[in-house]
């Protein structure tokens, strides 16, 4: 480490130390804050001694009262965080335990099974009668018990705590007039061996910090494979005193993970166009087709022909789009692939020139090195004509492609969109309101969008569509379905802990069964009870993504059983869970909301028939324990 990204560690670690020590004297060092620093905070610090070994053959007195050798808490198989620190502290050390204990708590690990924690007092007039108190209050803190033999409070001789000091680098002095010992702020991370590899500084100590440590100083022995690729991107930062990314390290993963990903992807696509291939190999159960035949061609041929085919956008899907539902998608197909053969073509045309000028002038004996040209017109010209012409090209074509695609034609028919966490509700012009998208074959589709809450985007892989959706206001798009079936509707932005269940289905109808669909769709309340229709409503409109059926509790409290019911809100009031409540919760969500549940639950004023109230309501009733 330079020395002054030292200083500034050192600094960082003693500044709460200083802040102490300073508001700790007395009424003249108080008046006088222009004074210069105190003394003793000149032989106070930390000496970094990385890789260092702590003596292991110091003893020390546990909070039971048993002798202990620190050999016996450093066995090999743990790393160990230790803390030098005293339960008399007036505020430093209260300030760096709770740190650490913050961090922790983060932590599915367990100390005593996945690493040790050991806190060395550095008063020797300590007990351990008093050292049990201060775990006590720690482990109640953390909330842990069943972690108590992974935690150790040490106490011991002057010499062995002075030269446990010594070995680790932290110096500390006791002041007199104070009645209390100056130290700095940090924690240690040491090996399974008892080497010191970490010096975390300050009162704070963010978990993926300590995590990341303790992986590192666990050579391998604590940890899950994922905390080792993440300890290969993440460096320790001294100067901000976390873990940082590593630029190299990151691009090599992700150059690694890319073609392992195409490599894989790319297997079921050859195995796929191999079986096609010797399909149409296969001697045929009739006679062949002459060769001019317009039906087509059978042949070794048709193992090229399938996947270029598939390679440049067919209809019937390819390695990287699936089947087009629209037109329109045959632009995007084509404009991907544009853009992906140039990419492919130049990036095989510089490899390929770079291995040959490697081999055929890399230096070998007996043979000078020849001039190199410093400046070429006519190449320069040529790298930058020839890309600009490329990227002009893309743009255009993209640019006609993306406008085409926001301008509906007058004769679209429009649907609603309305995006929410975790839901989509399409509303058709009759007023009808369903979670998948019904749309008519042959007929172009205007979808009028915004979002209740936070930005949405909506993404029909098929139909090579993607708009996003933000609260506030509206965003249009259009598509125009060519073939009937059922397509899968994403939310292609990361709205929340539920995003991904935020899924739809796009159910392309021939155009007379549409009509009679929506008419039938509209009038489900008239076929069924109050019941059956609450239910069919709770599960169109989203409730069941916060709400359960079965008592779980989730975003919001559970249906189950729930009706007739005393519950606490949050201002402390009981109230009866009955008709008049969920219909208030239904139009004014804010208005009462339930102890221990956060107010994130939409409005549906507006957007629910007083029948469907009631018909959800008469579900809910239905919902006994």
């Amino acid at each position: 480490m330079s020395d002054e990204k030292l200083t500034q560690a050192k600094r960082q670690g003693i500044l709460a130390c200083g802040l102490a020590l300073w508001l700790g004297l007395a009424g003249d060092a108080v008046a006088q804050r222009q004074a210069p620093a105190p003394e003793a905070l000149a032989e106070v610090g930390v000496d970094e001694h990385l890789g260092a070994q702590i003596p292991l053959d110091l003893r020390f007195r546990d909070e039971s009262g048993r002798d202990r050798t620190l050999a016996s808490l450093f066995q090999g198989d743990r790393p160990a965080i230790l803390t030098l620190n005293y339960s008399d502290c007036p505020m430093l050390c209260t300030l760096v335990l709770n740190g650490m204990v913050d961090g922790l708590q983060e932590l599915a690990w367990t100390p005593g099974k996945d690493f040790e924690v050991i806190s060395v007092s550095i008063d020797p007039l300590e007990t351990f009668q008093r050292a049990r108190l201060t775990k006590q209050r720690y482990l109640r803190s953390y909330g842990r018990p069943e972690t108590a033999a992974g935690w150790h409070f040490l106490t011991g001789r002057a010499e062995n705590i002075q030269r446990l000091a010594d070995a680790v680098g932290f110096r500390f002095k006791y002041v007199e007039q104070e009645k209390q010992y100056v130290h700095a702020a940090v924690i240690i991370v040491c090996t399974p061996q008892g080497r010191v590899s970490r010096y975390l500084y300050g009162v704070q100590f963010p978990d993926q910090t300590l995590r990341l440590s303790l992986v590192e100083a666990g050579e391998g022995k604590v940890g899950s494979t994922l905390d080792r690729v993440l300890l290969f991107c993440f460096h320790y930062d001294a100067d901000a005193g976390r873990y940082g990314p590593v630029a190299r390290n990151l691009m090599k993963l992700a150059a690694g993970m890319t073609c392992a990903l195409l490599m894989l992807g790319m297997i079921p696509y050859w195995l796929r166009r191999r079986s096609h291939a010797l399909g149409a190999n296969a001697p045929p159960a009739t006679p062949p087709p002459p060769a001019d035949d317009a039906s087509g061609a059978a042949g070794p041929s048709a193992a090229f022909a399938l996947p270029l085919a598939g390679m440049l956008g067919a209809p019937g899907g390819s390695l990287f789009f699936p089947m087009r539902g629209t037109a329109e998608a045959a632009m995007v197909d084509q404009v991907f692939y544009f853009i992906f053969i140039v990419a492919v073509f130049f990036f095989a045309l510089i490899l390929g020139l770079m291995t040959f000028f490697t081999l055929k002038y890399r230096r070998r004996p007996g043979v000078d090195s020849l001039p190199s040209p410093s400046h070429s017109t006519g190449l320069e010209m040529v790298w930058t004509i020839i890309p600009t012409i490329l990227v002009a090209v893309m743009f255009v074509w993209g640019f006609w492609g993306y406008m085409g695609m926001q301008h509906a034609p007058d004769d679209s028919y429009e649907i609603q969109v309305l995006a929410k966490k975790w839901s989509w509700n399409f509303v058709y012009p009759n007023g009808h309101v369903e979670p998948d998208l019904h749309v008519p074959v042959d007929q172009p589709i205007r979808l009028l969008m915004t979002s209740d809450d936070v930005i949405h985007s909506l993404y029909i892989p098929a139909f090579r569509l993607k708009m996003d959706i933000v609260p506030g206001r509206y965003t249009k798009t259009w598509f125009h379905a060519t073939e009937t079936g059922k397509h899968q509707l994403y939310c292609a932005e990361y709205c929340g802990t539920q995003h991904s269940t935020m899924l739809a289905k796009v159910v392309v109808h021939p155009r007379g069964e549409f009509e009679k669909w929506l008419e039938e769709a509209a009038n489900f309340l008239e076929r069924m009870t109050p019941a059956e229709g609450g239910e069919l409503l709770v599960q169109r409109r989203g409730c069941l993504q916060c709400h359960s059926l079965d008592g779980t509790a989730r975003v919001g409290p559970t249906f189950k059983g729930v009706f007739g019911t005393q519950q606490a809100m949050v201002s402390g009031q009981n109230v009866t869970v009955d008709e008049n409540y969920i219909l208030e919760s239904i139009l004014e969500p804010m208005a009462k909301i339930r102890a221990g549940y956060k107010p994130v639950m939409p409005t549906y004023k507006g957007q629910l028939k007083d029948e469907e109230i009631t018909a959800i309501i008469a579900f809910i009733k239905t919902l006994k324990e």
